[in-house]
């Protein structure tokens, strides 16, 4: 598993500074949009900016953790040297296993935000 996630963050590392730019900018329309908008017009781009803010933080997040990775234990080092990669690595799987169980709820409260707000304003 942090094979495959290491190798989606290599490939995600040139845009990088999209994602961080797209998070940036999202959160500046929800915060521009939460003072701004009134009457019948409240949430109408507060709520997609909260999403793309939320989703580009998240797979910003996701490429600076994971596009280096420790490597497997060489057979030749020694023991302590083997325990400590081994715990490292330990902590790269929790992470990982932390950020795809939030990326799910992110994903659930994504689609219910959607629904809501398609239902309140188209």
């Amino acid at each position: 598993m942090l094979e495959r996630l290491n190798s989606i963050a290599r490939r995600l590392l040139p845009l990088r500074m999209l994602f961080l730019g797209l998070a940036m900018f999202a959160f500046l329309i929800l915060i521009v949009s939460l003072f701004t908008e009134e009457g019948g017009q409240q949430g109408l781009y507060a709520t997609p900016a909260l999403i793309l803010f939320l989703w580009a933080l998240s797979v910003f997040v996701f490429i600076l953790n994971f596009a280096s990775i420790p490597q497997r234990h060489a057979g030749e080092s020694g023991m302590i040297r083997r325990g400590l990669q081994r715990l490292q690595r330990a902590w790269y799987w929790l992470v990982g296993l932390f950020f795809l169980s939030t990326t799910l709820v992110l994903l659930t409260v994504t689609t219910r935000l959607v629904i809501i707000w398609l239902r309140d304003f188209f």
